[in-house]
């Protein structure tokens, strides 16, 4: 998980309870595949942050494993939106109350220290739903029409284009995606960039084909900005769990 700001801030001051946390066990770089798991935050003591059973579980056999633990939170001060994380380890998977009457299996992980916890890179597997009230789109090749843009990740987009669509796997096009400037009311951030054709998907009959777009080599700015979509989207979904499911 690559480092890109140390913080001096504990733990206890960037996560709460009820907060999404995903643990990373494996990056095969090389097939572009990464093995996430996400559970929610029951409780935060010195020695341990205890989360959730993870979707898919974590096994009894996974106790002692190193993983990279990452979440999505505020920075204390200046509020932004942040993605942070640190190297822990699977301490325990074992019982946890929730109450007096209820109890649960859980995966206490070692609680990072003070200095220990990062600002990190985003998951490049998270892929962001787009919706009709997103403000989200895409412009890129003009042969390809009208275009629909399903979804966003780090790595890459997945967009709709008319049948038969006029690309190719391999394809090298340039793109730009647009979408809100959450810190101004009304401002437009837009990313530029390179991307290839690595999915085509169609059946007969349908009227959109799929396109899996890979981002290549964004600049700095466009990385960030696009980080701190991906955090800002999160956190919205996150705070849509907890309503729900209070």
């Amino acid at each position: 998980m690559p480092e890109v700001t140390k913080t001096t801030w504990s733990i206890d001051r960037l996560l709460k309870p009820n907060t999404r946390i995903d643990l990373i066990l494996d990056i095969d770089l090389i097939n572009d595949r990464i093995d996430v798991r996400n559970g929610s935050v029951y409780d935060i003591t010195e020695q341990f942050v205890i989360i959730s059973q993870t979707d898919p579980l974590m096994t009894m056999s996974m106790t002692g494993r190193e993983v990279e633990v990452t979440f999505v939170g505020r920075e204390p001060v200046s509020g932004e939106i942040l993605r942070w994380g640190w190297t822990g380890r699977i301490a325990k998977i074992g019982e946890y109350k929730l109450n007096q009457n209820e109890a649960v299996q859980a995966i206490y992980l070692t609680a990072p220290q003070t200095g220990e916890i990062n600002e990190t890179n985003a998951r490049m597997d998270y892929r962001l739903t787009i919706v009709s009230n997103d403000h989200i789109s895409i412009q890129t090749h003009p042969s390809f029409g009208r275009i629909v843009l399903f979804d966003f990740s780090a790595g890459g987009v997945l967009i709709g284009v008319p049948v038969p669509p006029q690309a190719t796997l391999g394809m090298r096009l340039w793109f730009t995606l647009f979408f809100p400037n959450f810190m101004s009311q009304g401002g437009q951030t837009t990313i530029n960039g390179e991307a290839e054709v690595v999915r085509i998907s169609y059946a007969p009959g349908d009227s959109l084909a799929k396109l899996g777009l890979k981002f290549h080599e964004l600049d700095l700015n466009a990385t960030r900005a696009l980080q701190k979509a991906i955090n800002y989207y999160m956190l919205e979904e996150q705070r849509i769990r907890n309503r729900t499911d209070a």
